[in-house]
């Protein structure tokens, strides 16, 4: 019988509610986000350890973006998805979880394993964007 890291376990009660609100937003489907999530959160504990020598949120942050992507593809359009398909990744998340998820920064840059200046410099590329994108569709 395998018993789970205190580590990981706590790593789990720390993050869980906002990976899957993350999920949730991206998917448009509860349901959907809960395996997505699930199956991440296994593949992060069964390489845990490896997760140990990198930075644990950064090592789940990318699993995560992963397995969102490629559900996304058999998933209905969400419209907090949009940001993903107009935007790089890193802008989008940010975004997505400060701007439509009302996470500050520090929260954001715990949960993706960045630090916040990280995450400030993310948003503002976010909104260069959209401004960019504004102009280029009202021109």
């Amino acid at each position: 019988m395998s018993l789970t890291p205190v580590g990981y376990a706590a790593f789990v009660e720390l993050h869980y509610g906002h990976y899957e609100m993350y999920a949730r937003a991206r998917l448009g489907d509860a349901g959907l986000a809960e395996q997505v999530v699930a199956l991440v959160l296994r593949r992060a504990e069964a390489d845990w350890a490896w997760a140990l020598r990198d930075d644990p949120a950064a090592f789940t942050w990318r699993a995560l973006r992963e397995a969102v992507s490629v559900a996304c593809k058999n998933a209905p359009t969400s419209p907090s998805d949009a940001l993903h398909r107009v935007m790089p990744a890193r802008a989008a998340d940010a975004a997505l979880l400060h701007e439509f998820l009302g996470l500050e920064p520090a929260a954001a840059a715990a949960l993706m394993g960045l630090d916040e200046p990280a995450v400030h410099v993310q948003l503002k590329a976010a909104r260069r964007w959209r401004t960019g994108r504004d102009s280029i569709g009202g021109a």
